[in-house]
């Protein structure tokens, strides 16, 4: 109980911190809790009642249940991903070869990542993918926002051209414009596909070019 002395004090509690005074301990953080909450949720009742949406919240429960309550949002798989890509090809027949196949890497590793079911929240997962690429990692909540929503996906060909000499570069994402862009001289086998977009998922988070 003492690992949580801290939030225990937060929560307006004054007497000793042991199993003794549990139920004391409890009743405060209840009380705090309860007390902090009625509060927000005034506010938040206030607020909606300007644009009158309460009325609609009133008239269509099921409806709105998904806009505040955190377990029905959908879950993203990789079906999701996938069907959002909106690849922009090369003209060079050469080049879409190499581009498809990094397309079929890429739902591979999906595929891969969903098959895994990671319990850790640090390891990488599907959901995590797409909080890389669009900086959100749910299903939109609005069918428009779901039809509309694209994940751009660009290839470069040239990176060798803009700096000679170097052995490795990795996908670089836009989460503002759901954009990734796949170096292709450095992803010719799916095992370094998914080195690379291992160690971007890991390092490259970030609102930064790895």
């Amino acid at each position: 109980m003492t690992s949580f002395t801290d939030q225990i004090v937060n929560c307006g509690y004054t007497g000793p911190i042991n199993e003794e005074h549990k139920a004391s301990i409890i009743r405060a953080i209840v009380l705090h809790a309860t007390t902090k909450r009625t509060a927000m949720l005034s506010q938040l009742r206030q607020g909606l009642d300007v644009y009158d949406f309460l009325k609609v919240i009133k008239g269509n429960p099921e409806h709105c249940r998904g806009l505040f309550v955190a377990g029905n949002i959908e879950k993203v798989d990789s079906h999701y991903i996938v069907s959002r890509l909106a690849p922009e090809f090369s003209s060079s027949t050469v080049n879409q070869l190499t581009e498809k196949k990094i397309l079929n890497y890429f739902q591979d590793f999906l595929l891969e990542l969903e098959d895994a079911e990671p319990e850790d929240h640090d390891e990488p997962s599907v959901p995590g993918v797409m909080q890389w690429l669009s900086g959100q990692a749910h299903r939109h909540l609005l069918l428009s926002d779901r039809e509309a929503f694209k994940i751009v996906v660009r290839f470069n060909h040239n990176c060798f051209d803009n700096m000679p000499g170097h052995t490795i570069c990795f996908p670089v994402v836009s989460a503002c414009t759901q954009t990734v862009t796949f170096p292709t001289a450095h992803l010719n086998s799916f095992e370094e596909f998914k080195e690379s977009i291992l160690i971007s998922l890991k390092c490259g988070a970030g609102f930064h070019r790895i």
